[in-house]
């Protein structure tokens, strides 16, 4: 009788915070729906989208090693840019998957409702992987269905799987994450069976090998072509602030072992997960490419977040002392390496600015000059950020072709402004446009416009080429 009182006493309380997550959860996508309108793509952004737009998907894997991560991201983008979709088409797409994420971390999750509304309105789920269009936000919704799903691994060996699977394809990022949840349950499993300690029944164990069979080849396919003969031009080099968060995750990894040695090696699984993750990161920032930049800063916090989630769902006895010192070391995650100090810079800096200058270039270009006018550009990929808005040709005078032809072709170099300072031997410029980023006092070029709004400094100057016979 008592049981059954309790219980109805606490369906109110239940029902009122239901109505507050859902109340904030609003608010969430309506945030970061704002966020979204507001934020101009960034190159990077573009880059992806044109690449799909033009390229097919065979030239897609092989130039995957140019970008130095694998194609999912692109072929979720595929059928909007082949259709012609405008290119905010694409943010709209990143701002469903955070919603998706967030939905089921607000809602499938047995974190503390006091700690979801909070988690809810920092990093990961604002701004960052919801308004700029980057393979990032498919870390995070596969990361948070893998999590949501841990629990019933064994039940769903396969689907689990998959989606493990599909992380794979996400960003090299995420293999350390890919490693640890193969290591604790996939490798884990089929060892015990080796060893006759499985309890599993001969049909679940055979999808877990049929799952880590999938896992191994969709690693070992997307490792050759990220890795082949072709590759990104990558690049090591001491950097304070690379060094720094390299010094978090280190921090974090520490205190992630001492809470392991208090909880007398509990939650190894746990451990290890976190640990891979955070290991591959450092050693992709120590030997192969150096620069950390603010996307994949979040992966702390977002890897640090589903281990958290996979506790509190696989470990339903944890005192209040295991619970706040989880907690904490979540926390530790956010403020160690400036997550959340750097979100709000860029929020700020959305609102009040553009980005690179390429929508105020574009409507000068497109009011302004003839409608058939051959624009002739130096700036290599941050000229495309100008293409998705304006449809003149915009030529490549480095590579001697257009933009979207000279795509492969990312890496900036003395050459470029080499070819613009060849510019006067060439009589067939004369009287044409020419858009840069660099300042040319040459008595060829005569300047037409200039672009003063960029955060990134990548404001472009419009010239007329000017030679002596005009």
């Amino acid at each position: 009788m008592n049981q059954v009182a309790l219980s109805d006493k606490t369906k109110p309380v239940r029902s009122r915070e239901r109505i507050l997550l859902v109340v904030l959860f609003t608010v969430h996508l309506i945030i970061n729906g704002y966020l979204v309108v507001i934020h101009e793509p960034w190159r990077d952004e573009v880059h992806a989208w044109l690449i799909t737009q033009y390229m097919s998907v065979p030239e897609m894997i092989a130039f995957s090693r140019y970008e130095a991560h694998p194609i999912l991201w692109n072929l979720i983008l595929l059928p909007f840019a082949k259709t012609g979709a405008p290119i905010w088409t694409m943010n709209v797409i990143s701002y469903i998957c955070v919603s998706i994420s967030a939905g089921l971390f607000v809602f499938k999750t047995k974190v503390h409702t006091l700690a979801k509304i909070l988690i809810l309105f920092t990093v990961p789920f604002v701004y960052t992987y919801s308004s700029l269009a980057r393979n990032y936000c498919l870390i995070l919704l596969l990361g948070m269905i893998i999590s949501v799903l841990y629990s019933k691994r064994l039940e769903h060996p396969i689907i689990y799987s998959i989606c493990v699977s599909m992380l794979v394809f996400t960003h090299s990022m995420a293999w350390g994450f890919v490693a640890g949840i193969t290591i604790t349950f996939h490798i884990k499993e089929i060892i015990a069976k080796v060893f006759k300690k499985s309890l599993l029944e001969r049909k679940n164990f055979c999808s877990v090998c049929i799952g880590f069979g999938l896992i191994v080849l969709s690693t070992v396919f997307a490792v050759i072509t990220l890795y082949g003969k072709r590759s990104a031009v990558l690049s090591v080099f001491q950097s304070e602030n690379t060094d720094n968060v390299i010094l978090s995750m280190l921090l974090l990894l520490l205190m992630c072992f001492i809470y392991l040695l208090f909880t007398k090696g509990r939650m190894w699984k746990e451990a290890l997960i976190i640990g891979t993750s955070f290991l591959f990161m450092i050693v992709i920032y120590k030997t192969v490419y150096s620069a950390v930049i603010f996307q994949r800063l979040i992966l702390i916090p977002v890897y640090s977040l589903l281990v958290l989630i996979i506790i509190f769902s696989e470990y339903k006895d944890l005192s209040k002392i295991n619970k706040t010192c989880i907690y904490f070391i979540f926390l530790c995650s956010i403020i160690f390496n400036g997550c959340m100090v750097q979100t709000f810079k860029n929020i700020k800096e959305d609102i009040s600015r553009e980005y690179s200058s390429a929508r105020e270039m574009a409507r000068y270009i497109n009011q302004n000059l003839p409608d058939e006018e051959t624009i002739l550009v130096d700036t290599g990929i941050m000229s495309q950020t100008i293409v998705p808005y304006t449809d003149k040709t915009l030529f490549d005078i480095r590579y001697e072709a257009r933009i979207v032809d000279s795509l492969y072709h990312v890496i900036e170099t003395d050459e470029i402004i080499q070819k613009v300072l060849d510019i006067p031997n060439h009589s067939e410029y004369n009287g044409m446009y020419f858009i840069t980023v660099y300042n040319y006092q040459n008595s060829a070029f005569e300047e037409i416009y200039r672009t003063s709004k960029s955060i990134s400094g990548e404001n472009f100057i419009l010239y007329r080429i000017k030679l002596q016979q005009d």
